[in-house]
């Protein structure tokens, strides 16, 4: 029998697209926007242009030329340097990236299970939890597919509920009182509400990087990235512009459940209202785990990428009868573990939290340069003066636009950290056998469009 069973559909597909954006961007948007004001309705609508023109970027790219890692192949046909510099990057910054998506569910999971506060208990259900997806990835991808999809529907419940019955809660006095939060010019809040929703977006990319386990990629992989896309902004923006009508922003900013707050208000005057917070944070915790299966699943395709193309040991790139690396899925998960048993180590005398927020913005700032040459990519297929393809040239221009407008938004001590280990993979590159390793990328190249 045809492994292609094993792979994903396009539901499956938009569902992963959807899932790793929401999974782990929406659960505290609405507080975080909060604190900025609901102008932040102008960041949406700057960040959605740009989050679309990103995600026509890998769709176009997806149906002329479908390649197994998406960000870091699309990089290396740009300059070989620029690939391997993406593999790097990319692939230590999500799996990074997967232990804070682990850590958010975990937390969720605390209002039933309170002993979950305790950062050891934590961290050991989060170890728990990053090797019962280990398992479920390696079944192989449509497993992956599945509990994403059943994720991402039981997440759009109560996020779909607060996008369209929510606004019959929706008081435009309230609205305007909230419009912009004392502290904040309108220029500085509206930048600040870019960074946010730009941050939201995060995993667009997803089907283009799972090319290996994709049915029919040069289909399935432009319908799921832009219907992907276009569900993820249409509910972010719906739901969080209801809930900023809904209350005071210093109420919303100060709360850690705002889906919970806000499905309790819609609720109330139903017989079971007390139990409808308790039950939006399950499954925003159950979508969130879900998502970190999903993440997992890029990480390891991501890797196996880079591993053909010689960034990483050949190891990564081992793959089973599914077409998962499993040897690499267990490294990644391996990584993970002992990086969460140092930061359990470091909680018993210090702000563990803190610290790995840190690490985390550092490893959200690392994914943004492969999109930037991604959409170069595709600049350099049409040029500036290709007839019929302004679309195509449009689409790039602001795709970049987005990248260096999340740069320039972000932290001074998290960019500098960000150019730092930049600039330090051009080191190793240099140190490389160029020739091997730019003929294991045109081969890679090969190899991959045939496939598809």
């Amino acid at each position: 029998m045809s492994a292609d069973h094993k792979k994903m559909g396009v539901v499956a597909c938009t569902a992963v697209v959807a899932g790793n954006m929401m999974g782990s961007g929406i659960a505290l948007l609405p507080s975080n926007l909060a604190s900025i004001g609901s102008i932040s309705i102008i960041g949406w609508g700057v960040a959605l242009i740009g989050a679309l023109a990103l995600a026509y970027v890998y769709s176009r790219l997806g149906m002329e030329d479908p390649q197994e890692g998406g960000p870091i192949a699309y990089s290396g046909e740009v300059a070989p340097i620029l690939g391997y510099q993406s593999g790097l990057l990319y692939y230590h910054a999500n799996w990074i990236g997967n232990l804070a998506i682990a850590i958010t569910g975990v937390d969720y999971l605390s209002v039933f299970f309170p002993s979950l506060q305790d950062p050891i208990a934590s961290g050991i259900t989060s170890l728990t939890l990053i090797w019962i997806f280990t398992g479920i990835n390696i079944l192989g991808a449509d497993w992956i597919g599945r509990l994403v999809s059943v994720g991402v529907i039981l997440l759009l419940i109560p996020v779909v509920i607060t996008g369209t019955a929510g606004w019959m809660f929706f008081d435009s006095t309230q609205f305007h009182a909230n419009w912009l939060i004392k502290g904040h010019t309108p220029d500085s809040a509206v930048l600040a509400a870019i960074i946010l929703c730009i941050w939201s977006f995060i995993g667009i990319e997803s089907a283009a990087v799972n090319t290996a386990v994709v049915k029919n990629p040069k289909r399935t992989i432009p319908l799921s990235t832009m219907i992907g896309t276009a569900l993820a902004g249409l509910v972010y923006i719906l739901s969080c512009t209801a809930i900023s009508g809904m209350f005071p922003a210093e109420k919303m900013a100060a709360s850690g459940a705002p889906f919970s707050l806000a499905m309790g208000h819609i609720c109330a005057s139903l017989p079971f209202a007390h139990a409808i917070p308790k039950i939006v944070s399950a499954v925003t915790a159950f979508a969130c785990l879900a998502s970190l299966g999903s993440w997992m699943m890029l990480v390891s395709q991501a890797g196996a990428r880079a591993s053909s193309d010689g960034t990483l040991p050949e190891i990564f790139g081992r793959k089973n009868n599914h077409g998962t690396p499993v040897m690499g899925l267990i490294l990644s998960s391996v990584m993970m573990s002992i990086l969460l048993v140092v930061l359990m180590l470091i909680s018993k005398g210090g702000d563990t939290q803190s610290l790995f927020g840190n690490i985390a913005s550092i490893a959200v700032l690392l994914t943004l340069p492969p999109y930037f040459y991604s959409a170069l990519n595709l600049l350099r297929r049409y040029g500036f003066h290709a007839k019929r393809a302004w679309l195509q040239i449009m689409s790039s221009l602001l795709a970049c636009a987005f990248c260096l407008v999340a740069l320039s938004g972000a932290a001074q001590d998290a960019l500098i950290g960000c150019m730092i280990v930049m600039l330090c993979t051009f080191i190793f590159y240099v140190g490389k056998d160029r020739s091997e390793f730019e003929n294991k990328v045109r081969e890679t190249a090969s190899q991959s469009s045939e496939n598809a």
